[in-house]
């Protein structure tokens, strides 16, 4: 047996292709066109046939031959048959209990929920208020036609026969008053029209019953057949929406509006406890200013007089004139703690521009002022020195003057060694003494570490204390020798302002 060359094998594939893909198109297409064919159907309107409809919202059931809603709820739809329904006729016939009530029946439906308008179709229906006939196209918004007054007006327990018929982008529709035979016609047409979808039953404000329902396929002979009645041809009108006052609407009102004033008191309190916070932090920092100031003059005046206290206790009567020297010292710091105590209350608490070009000369300086020539200071610098902006000279200032401070009042030393590191991007204080030294814990710390402590927080910087009875002190402070990162700085306010808010606070 021969088989097929190359070129024939692929012509048969092909062939094989196009025909599998011909009857896939003819199944599509016939199954479309099923689908879609209205078929003509009156329903059997029995309480075992309901599951036949959809409900969104209302109460409904099938008695008597009819469908009843027994619900007030606005806009409340059933509805039925496929959404691929094109050019159909739909009869009903429909009353309704009640006043000012708003009944009908709905074609093409499509994309429906729960809701007042909440689907995209036509609705047409008799409203009792103005006694019209309407037709109106609802698309999770409402557009209406203008309405026709029905003969005889609309009243609720009497019977009303609804046709309507829908082909392409025309409907007309007949409302025919059973007890009295008086019709109302209307005639509509949208451009950009929905071609297709479900039937439905809907109603607003009452109780109503629809019965005789059935569905046609529908030509253009039929559209004309009611078309005819009819002297024009109605376009949609877009009307308002619905008053904004209702219930709804008030109720959100009146949330959105208690939630505004407890947003206003939370502000409030927030910011009192805000100005209350700033205050304390206020008080804190003139606190750290005199400590840093009076308090280290102060250390040094009491350890010039400790000196004295000494020589007079030795009865060293020769050495006088060491003793008129160490009352001049104490009587300098007096003086400087006058002046510094006077700067302080005119708040000129910045480091002075020395400390920013030559940091480690200011705290010798400092430290030759507390202790005079009796503890001897060794300053070391490590690295290329870097003039310090203005923020970080001042904080590396005052934690050097409380450290001097502290080793000459507590642990008596005769060597103090001040260290400045530069290192790339960082720069480090290092004060070093040989003094007594002490157990140190964080927890309970006094008021001039705290202070240090704070003044490094406010670097961004990290403080160190190591010391042990017999083996002197160091203490350290390592910041960035830039200026500290704004997002970072504001962070670190923020979360200050917020977990530190000063214990006890209630506004007034």
């Amino acid at each position: 047996m021969r088989w097929p060359d190359k070129a024939s094998r692929q012509l048969l594939a092909v062939s094989l292709i196009l025909a599998g893909l011909a009857i896939a198109a003819w199944s599509w297409f016939h199954w479309r066109h099923a689908d879609s064919a209205v078929p003509m159907q009156s329903f059997d309107l029995q309480a075992a046939r309901l599951d036949e409809w959809k409900a969104y919202g209302g109460s409904w059931n099938i008695a008597d031959g009819a469908i009843h809603s027994n619900s007030y709820e606005r806009g409340a739809k059933l509805l039925a048959g496929s959404k691929n329904w094109d050019n159909y006729t739909l009869n009903a016939d429909m009353r309704f209990d009640g006043v000012a009530a708003d009944m009908g029946v709905i074609i093409r439906s499509n994309d429906e929920s729960r809701g007042v308008d909440s689907y995209n179709g036509y609705f047409i229906g008799l409203r009792s208020l103005d006694g019209t006939l309407m037709i109106g196209h609802s698309n999770y918004a409402w557009g209406e036609a203008r309405p026709v007054l029905v003969p005889g007006g609309v009243h609720p327990s009497i019977w009303y026969r609804m046709r309507v018929t829908a082909y392409g982008c025309n409907i007309a529709v007949s409302a025919q008053n059973l007890t009295t035979n008086q019709t109302a016609w209307l005639a509509f047409q949208e451009r950009s029209c929905v071609k297709s979808g479900r039937i439905g039953l809907r109603s607003l404000n009452a109780n109503a019953m629809w019965r005789n329902i059935s569905v046609t396929p529908a030509g253009w002979n039929d559209y004309q057949a009611l078309r005819q009645h009819v002297d024009s041809v109605e376009q949609l009108v877009i009307l308002d929406g619905p008053p904004w006052w209702t219930p709804w609407h008030v109720g959100m009102l009146f949330a959105a509006a208690l939630a505004l004033a407890l947003l206003t008191q939370l502000i409030y309190f927030r910011v009192q406890q805000w100005k209350a916070f700033t205050i304390t932090r206020e008080r804190e920092r003139l606190a750290h200013e005199i400590h840093d100031t009076m308090a280290q003059s102060f250390a040094g005046v009491g350890y010039q007089i400790q000196g004295i206290r000494r020589s007079v206790v030795r009865d060293d009567l020769q050495d006088t004139r060491h003793i008129a020297d160490q009352l001049s010292v104490a009587y300098q710091l007096v003086r400087r703690c006058h002046e510094e105590a006077s700067r302080t209350i005119a708040m000129l608490s910045s480091s002075s521009p020395l400390a920013q070009e030559n940091l480690l000369g200011a705290l010798a300086n400092t430290a030759r002022k507390i202790a005079g020539d009796q503890i001897k200071t060794n300053t070391e610098l490590i690295g290329s020195s870097t003039p310090l902006n203005l923020r970080l000279a001042d904080a590396l200032l005052h934690i050097g003057q409380e450290a001097i401070a502290n080793a000459v009042g507590h642990s008596d030393p005769t060597v103090l060694t001040i260290t400045l590191t530069f290192e790339k991007d960082d720069v480090e204080l290092t004060l070093r003494d040989n003094g007594q030294g002490f157990d140190y814990c964080p927890a309970t710390a006094g008021f001039g570490i705290l202070g240090m402590q704070k003044r490094a927080r406010d670097i961004l910087g990290t403080f160190n204390i190591m010391s042990m009875p017999g083996q002197g002190t160091v203490v350290s402070v390592r910041a960035r020798l830039q200026e500290a990162n704004r997002r970072l700085r504001l962070v670190a306010m923020v979360k200050e302002w917020f977990v530190k808010t000063p214990p006890g606070f209630s506004p007034r």
